[in-house]
C-alpha cells in the first residue's frame, strides 16, 4: 500500500489515540482520593450561584453560597455521592443552577457544535495539504520560457503585444546576457 493511500488512516489512528490518552489521564486524575474539601469545592464548581452572575457556588463570596456549602460538606458527610448532591440542588433550585450544559436536547447542541466545528477545521487543513502537496509546479527557466513563447503560434491577442514582447525581449537582453537567445537580433 503506498504512504498516500496510508496517510488518512494514519491521521484518524493519531486522533483517536490522542482521545485515549485525554480520557486515560482525565480517568487517573479522578480516580485518586479527594479530601472532603476538594470534592466540596469541585460539587460547588458544577453549580451556578444564585445571587451572583457568571459564578459558581464554589467561588462565590455570597452568604447563600457559604450556605449552599455548608449543605454539600453535610450531604458528602453523610455519604452521597456528588451526582445525589447535585441532583439535590437541582431538584431545589431548578435546571438553571447547574453549571454546565446537559447532553440533552437543545444543549446537546452546546456539545456538539464545537467539536464538529473542530473537526471540520482539522478536514480542512487536511484537504487543503493534501492538494498541495500533490501539486507540482514544473521548474521553468527564465531563458526556456522566452524561447518558448518566441517559438508558440500568436493568436488574436498576440498580434498586438507582439511589438511590445519584442521590445522588452531587446531591452532585456541588452542588460542581461541570459535573456539573449538566437533569433531574436533579427526582429
Amino acid at each position: 500500500m503506498k504512504t498516500t493511500q496510508r496517510r488518512p488512516q494514519l491521521l484518524v489512528l493519531a486522533v483517536l489515540l490522542m482521545i485515549v490518552a485525554i480520557w486515560s489521564a482525565m480517568y487517573i486524575r479522578t480516580a485518586t482520593q479527594k479530601t472532603l474539601d476538594q470534592r466540596v469545592h469541585e460539587v460547588g464548581a458544577q453549580l451556578k450561584c444564585p445571587i451572583c452572575q457568571n459564578e459558581s457556588v464554589a467561588d462565590s463570596p455570597s452568604s447563600l453560597a457559604q450556605q449552599m456549602r455548608m449543605v454539600i460538606r453535610q450531604q458528602l458527610q453523610e455519604g452521597k455521592s456528588e451526582q445525589e448532591v447535585v441532583q439535590y440542588f437541582e431538584s431545589s433550585y431548578g435546571e438553571k443552577i447547574i453549571n454546565t450544559p446537559p447532553w440533552q436536547g437543545f444543549y446537546l447542541l452546546v456539545w456538539l457544535v464545537p467539536i464538529a466545528l473542530l473537526l471540520s477545521g482539522v478536514v480542512l487543513v487536511w484537504l487543503t495539504l493534501r492538494d498541495w502537496s500533490s501539486q507540482t509546479v514544473p521548474a521553468i527557466s527564465t531563458t526556456t520560457a522566452i524561447a518558448s513563447a518566441g517559438d508558440a503560434a500568436p493568436d488574436e491577442d498576440d498580434d498586438e503585444l507582439a511589438p511590445y514582447r519584442r521590445q522588452l525581449e531587446r531591452e532585456l537582453a541588452e542588460e542581461d546576457p541570459l535573456f539573449a537567445h538566437p533569433g531574436l537580433e533579427g526582429r
